[in-house]
């Protein structure tokens, strides 16, 4: 069984020129993927917003804040992994006839993945030009076709650059008195680059980066009701030229529904990417000889464990990605999960079947 693991040794150093950053920096190829490690009710926001240095002081002139997210992965935090993919792969891609490619999130929980979004793109001359999305849970359908398309990233993004969009899209909700009700979404988001600094990250080092902080309000008309349900959320995320969105943070408000505060699920949510497939660090070090892997066959299931993966500087390796092929030679492997665990845990199949793990920092 071929083993893969590819450790970062490295950090990158950051200029304190004025940084920009181009809606073609994002990744939009097929097969381009990034890992982030994802949080919800995260009590280390307020710290990871504020515009100071590391050691508490006011930001020097010149030089910017850092915005240090390079801790380990932490107990309440799992792996979001964002893959590139052919629009027509993703889900309800045929309201979405005009859109070259769709970012798919995928999410670890426990030993098996879930894929939880669609988001439908094109990178034109103006921007990033967004069509909509499709995210199971959040309506009776999921489904939001933009009308009209928005642009929510421009060509150029430079610091103190405003600028804004809105849109509405038709959905079903839910009747609390049972059936499901026609709505109609309306957005619209003001957006401001705030700051430009250095943004540190797991694994991968430093880079420069703008940050953007963007103010989403939502309205919902249904049942005749133009504010049945109003929500208004502060979205911050932060553009680099080498990863794209490398880190997101969103601070969800309350929500008024026909008149009435409901305290929201979540208080924010936090992603801060730890690997791309399309960014290559210094010092970029292969290891050859990770952890043995073994499998045991059991009743019902495979069971795959292996020791943890480590490079010359004893660096383990913080996730991995089990793969899993039917044939040999074994050139059509397929991505079954994604684990930050040392083992893994696949349903037995009638027919032969070979695994690899891929370790990433």
């Amino acid at each position: 069984m071929k083993k893969l693991i590819c450790l970062c040794a490295g950090i990158m150093l950051c200029l304190t020129v004025k940084a920009q950053f181009y809606a073609t920096n994002l990744p939009s190829v097929y097969g381009e993927y990034n890992c982030s490690y994802f949080s919800t009710n995260n009590l280390n926001v307020p710290d990871m917003l504020m515009l100071i240095t590391n050691s508490g002081g006011l930001t020097p002139p010149g030089t910017g804040p850092t915005w240090d997210f390079s801790q380990a992965e932490q107990s309440q935090e799992t792996i979001l992994r964002t893959d590139i993919i052919a629009p027509t792969n993703g889900m309800d891609y045929s309201y979405f006839p005009d859109a070259v490619y769709s970012e798919q999130d995928t999410t670890e929980t426990l030993t098996y993945t879930n894929q939880t979004a669609w988001r439908y793109y094109t990178i034109t001359n103006e921007g990033r030009v967004y069509y909509g999305f499709y995210v199971p849970g959040t309506s009776a359908d999921g489904l939001a076709v933009f009308d009209p398309p928005t642009v929510d990233i421009p060509a150029t993004v430079t610091n103190g650059q405003t600028w804004s969009r809105s849109t509405a899209w038709n959905t079903t909700i839910y009747n609390p008195l049972g059936g499901e009700v026609a709505a109609t979404f309306y957005f619209s988001d003001v957006a401001t680059v705030d700051a430009q600094g250095t943004l540190i990250l797991p694994n991968i080092g430093s880079f420069q980066a703008l940050r953007v902080h963007e103010i989403h309000d939502y309205d919902l008309a249904a049942e005749g009701n133009s504010h049945y349900e109003t929500e208004t959320n502060q979205y911050y995320y932060w553009l680099v030229q080498q990863l794209g969105v490398a880190a997101q943070i969103t601070v969800y408000g309350n929500i008024r529904v026909e008149g009435i505060n409901v305290t929201p699920a979540f208080t924010n949510s936090v992603e801060r990417m730890f690997y791309a497939s399309y960014y290559t660090p210094l010092n970029y070090i292969n290891i050859y000889n990770p952890g043995n892997v073994s499998i045991q066959l059991r009743s019902g299931d495979v069971a795959l464990n292996w020791l943890p993966f480590t490079n010359s500087l004893n660096v383990v390796s913080t996730g991995y990605e089990v793969q899993a092929s039917s044939s040999l030679p074994c050139t059509n492997w397929e991505v079954i999960g994604l684990t930050s665990n040392t083992n893994w845990l696949d349903a037995s199949s009638p027919t032969q079947r070979f695994y690899r793990v891929v370790g990433f920092p």
